[in-house]
């Protein structure tokens, strides 16, 4: 039985070639080069910004993955002869475009989650801060009573910390997403100071809150005024039938008696 289990794998390579293998492992690294790293993975990152770090990982990853794709149409394409190259450049330039689209959806709709989750995310920390916890026991006990990306972002700092990696530094990288800027800028300088961090968390909160107030009447607003030309289009056809249709019918009996 063991020895005719090389000859099986020759058999079926040989049957669906070299090309389709190849493209086949290409495809897995696609699939692999987008999978998000676990918190077992992560290290600390050099010196410098770290929203710019973020932005530069997420570019590296999805031209990756255009890449592996393009391999993998390229050598699944490869009896097309001279068509094939083309077909490869044309899944890397595709692929890479959806990705960016599908990266900058998702980006903003977990933006949005967390601009909507951080007033009360600041209340909680005020409150554990208050109670005289120290800032990472804080997140960890905020972490674990929430749910979503908010939660995630938390228990990712608490992750780093445990692995090692310098508080301060672990805080600085939770703000590399716009919507947690603030937030994590004055919980590194407070790390790095060690000055009490209550009432600062306090009145980001209440900023957070005044913001999301004005961008749900920005919203609402927006609604009214891209409401006015569907709700037009619905009784345009109404008012042509009710108010012009009989006067034109008038007018047509009037002048031909």
């Amino acid at each position: 039985m063991s020895a005719s289990l090389p000859g099986l794998v020759v058999s079926v390579t040989g049957s669906f070639g070299a090309e389709a293998l190849v493209a086949a492992v290409a495809a897995g690294l696609a699939v692999l080069s987008w999978w998000p790293a676990g918190a077992a993975r992560l290290e600390p990152r050099e010196l410098g910004d770290p929203a710019a770090a973020l932005l530069r990982v997420n570019r590296l990853r999805r031209i990756g993955s255009a890449v592996a794709t393009g391999a993998a149409v390229a050598f699944a394409t490869a009896s097309l002869g001279l068509l094939s190259p083309l077909f490869g450049f044309g899944a890397i330039v595709i692929s890479h475009y959806l990705l960016g689209q599908l990266a900058n959806g998702v980006d903003a709709k977990r933006e949005a989650r967390l601009r909507a989750e951080l007033s009360q995310v600041c209340d909680l920390l005020a409150v554990c801060l208050e109670a005289g916890l120290p800032l990472r026991v804080a997140a960890a006990a905020v972490a674990q009573s929430l749910a979503g990306p908010m939660a995630e972002e938390l228990a990712e700092v608490s992750a780093k910390v445990r692995l090692g990696i310098d508080e301060q530094r672990a805080w600085a990288e939770f703000g590399a997403r716009p919507a947690l800027a603030k937030l994590g800028r004055e919980l590194s300088r407070g790390v790095a100071s060690g000055v009490s961090l209550t009432t600062r968390v306090t009145a980001l909160g209440v900023d957070a809150r005044r913001e999301a107030a004005a961008v749900a009447e920005a919203n609402a607003k927006k609604v009214g005024v891209s409401s006015v030309l569907p709700l037009m289009v619905c009784f345009l056809p109404a008012f042509v039938l009710i108010g012009v249709v009989p006067i034109i019918g008038g007018m047509v009996s009037g002048l031909f008696g």
